[in-house]
């Protein structure tokens, strides 16, 4: 029975530690999470898989204890698919539209959940990023660099980085803000803004 006893112990155990790595990942890297930068690429996409259906997090927090993530804007039945992505608080709960999947060899970042891939507007300095049809085209392939860049794959000089604005995040409500996020030239970009890191702390709705 002491053993039965200390078996249920130990597995409660794990069971919390893992219900609560979600909510203590803000204060730093947890093993939750894939950082950028354990994926270097710098002439073709990563050779090494990352886990599916990720947040793409700033790893600065900047002015949001919870952090950012890319975010489809809208959300439920009011997700606004066709518009430009941005930056929002990172969800806790079902946050299926701020998980995506880098998928190899072509470099796409995918929606699971809307079937649509990320797709740069133009090669220049202050486009912005869609979710389009998957086709495999070259402006929806990413490279994932070892400095925590996200970088586009057309950009032959490797000087364009995914980037949030500057300045204070737009306040939503008394726990959400967001960013726009753009392309940007990564030379005099702040990297609080444009380092990221793949998180495991994606959740659906019932989880």
């Amino acid at each position: 029975m002491n053993k039965i006893t200390r078996l249920v112990t130990v597995l409660a155990s794990m069971a919390f530690m893992l219900g609560v790595a979600c909510a203590s990942e803000s204060g730093g890297n947890t093993t939750n999470e894939t950082s950028v930068s354990d994926n270097a690429v710098v002439e073709s996409p990563s050779t090494q898989e990352l886990p599916p259906n990720r947040l793409i997090k700033l790893v600065d927090a900047l002015d949001d204890p919870d952090h950012y993530c890319i975010d489809i804007r809208g959300w439920g039945s009011n997700v606004r698919i066709n518009d430009s992505l941005q930056a929002h608080t990172c969800k806790t709960s079902d946050n299926r539209d701020e998980q995506f999947t880098y998928r190899l060899p072509s470099g796409q970042i995918y929606s699971e959940e809307y079937d649509l891939c990320i797709q740069a507007e133009s090669l220049e300095h202050g486009s912005q990023l869609f979710l389009r049809d998957c086709s495999g085209i070259s402006p929806q392939g990413f490279k994932l660099e070892d400095d925590g860049t996200v970088r586009p794959i057309l950009d032959l000089e490797n000087t364009l980085c995914v980037a949030v604005e500057a300045g204070d995040g737009h306040v939503i409500n008394a726990i959400h803000k967001r960013r726009e996020l753009f392309i940007q030239t990564c030379a005099g970009i702040d990297p609080s803004h444009m380092t990221w890191t793949f998180s495991g702390c994606a959740v659906s709705p019932g989880s």
